[in-house]
């Protein structure tokens, strides 16, 4: 985990990032161009998430990451060769960006998997790859394309990156039992089918449409697709989606920002170094704090999104050096947090199991969000010649997942009222036989959804509440 999110940041996010004045002087491109094409890596690799899921099931996370490591190096590669934006897009959003992010979704379940308790610490110690990234491959991307330009940096990265392949050898190799305990069987079925109607059931079985339906609720199940249609999905998603738009938009965007506000090109990838030093210092504390359980998961939430958001909203107005790198370290060390703290608040509300096909179906939508949105603060920038009013909106994108902590805090009290309510019902009447199935998903408590058995008979002024 930690090697391959040291090369997301590191290589996709940052490096990239480091590489757009270059590449736009080099192509005569506009910087939203530039921009559009770093986002649709990222973008590209989100799409790819739901693959996670089938291709653990079948050939396991040691192979699947050892592959996926050798296609992120060779694409690094051939994209040196590229003669055009277009073909640096194609090359990298095929192989890189997806065989990266496939890595990344893997290795995070897997910790989530073997880490019963100091889950947050092994987190935090996986996921500092992205301060490492910050640290040490941009300004080596920035001394490699001032030394021997930009096809030849690419090269030496691409080198660098088929590292990862050689990693996965160290991963061990998961029981198989274990690698598809999560997956349906395909031809299970929640009926039996009746005596009168089994005929026409056999018939309908070997017709064209009942065989595209099974195979799609196969693709369905393999794919995990279930987890969008939960309310959980749909609290937590805006926490990762906000949170990674605006970090993605300020690692792509802050080097060509800082040179506009005049800054050379070494003092602004010293942000950079700035912001990863206190993304790793962030991430070792909070996962401390957390494990010893000094503070709420919420809360904490609550606490760094608002200090995240404010970091951006104040950094049009960070006009000297030291200014600018106090805010690069708040910003990532912060944004850092939020990384752990969402993880672990996923894997709260979904559990060990379905953290695969959680963690895939928010990358889908993420890379959405980029994709869509990648490109505004360089059209800005062409547009006005300044950063400034994109980056106060990215500052309010990043306060925006207070909506879903505040929607939790709502959702609960109203199972607490609803299950009170319950509990009060009597009738006078005599006998009742009562049989009623009500289902309500709760985000308390680390549940990841309650069922509410309301069955039996009740005399006079009592009922009873079964809750399994």
């Amino acid at each position: 985990m930690h090697i391959s999110t040291m090369l997301w940041t590191g290589l996709l996010a940052k490096g990239l990032g480091v590489m757009l004045p270059t590449l736009r002087e080099q192509f005569s491109a506009d910087t939203w161009m530039i921009g559009s094409l770093i986002a649709a890596v990222n973008a590209a690799a989100g799409f790819a998430g739901p693959l996670s899921g089938p291709l653990d099931g079948i050939f396991g996370t040691r192979t699947v990451v050892i592959m996926s490591g050798i296609l992120t190096g060779a694409s690094m590669i051939l994209a040196s060769f590229s003669t055009s934006t277009l073909h640096i897009a194609l090359t990298l959003c095929l192989l890189a960006g997806p065989s990266l992010y496939i890595i990344t979704v893997l290795t995070r379940a897997m910790a989530g998997h073997h880490f019963t308790t100091g889950y947050a610490i092994a987190t935090g110690i996986g996921t500092s790859g992205h301060a490492v990234g910050l640290m040490l491959l941009a300004p080596l991307t920035q001394v490699l394309l001032d030394t021997y330009g930009w096809r030849s940096a690419l090269l030496l990265l691409g080198a660098i990156s088929l590292n990862l392949g050689v990693s996965g050898f160290l991963l061990r190799k998961p029981h198989r039992a274990e690698a598809r305990k999560e997956y349906l069987p395909i031809g299970s079925s929640d009926e039996e089918p009746s005596v009168n109607n089994a005929r026409s059931h056999d018939t309908d079985r070997n017709s064209l449409l009942r065989r595209v339906k099974n195979v799609v609720i196969v693709w369905k199940n393999l794919l995990g697709c279930a987890v969008c249609s939960r309310a959980e999905f749909w609290i937590v998603f805006p926490i990762l989606g906000c949170d990674s738009l605006a970090i993605d938009m300020w690692m792509m965007y802050l080097v060509t920002y800082a040179e506009a506000k005049g800054f050379s090109g070494y003092e602004a990838v010293t942000f950079t170094l700035a912001g990863g030093i206190g993304n790793m210092v962030f991430k070792i504390i909070i996962g401390l704090i957390l494990d010893l359980e000094f503070l709420k998961l919420r809360l904490s939430l609550f606490v760094t999104i608002i200090a995240g958001s404010l970091c951006l909203l104040t950094l049009p107005w960070m006009n000297t050096y030291w200014m600018m790198m106090m805010n690069a370290f708040l910003y990532n060390g912060l944004n850092g947090m939020i990384g752990i703290l969402n993880d672990i608040y996923t894997r709260e509300l979904f559990g060990a199991e379905e953290l695969v096909a959680a963690f895939s179906w928010m990358g889908v939508f993420k890379a959405a969000l980029v994709l869509t949105f990648g490109f505004f603060p360089g059209l800005m920038f062409d547009k006005t010649g300044s950063f400034d009013l994109a980056f106060v909106i990215l500052g309010c994108v990043a306060g925006l997942p207070l909506v879903s902590l505040f929607a939790e805090m709502l959702l609960n009290r109203m199972e607490g009222a609803i299950a009170l309510n319950v509990r009060d019902v009597t009738d006078d009447a005599g006998y009742i036989h009562l049989f009623f199935y009500f289902y309500i998903t709760t985000l308390s408590k680390g549940t990841t959804g309650r069922k509410w058995l309301w069955m039996g008979s009740h005399r006079s002024s009592a009922c009873r509440l079964g809750i399994p």
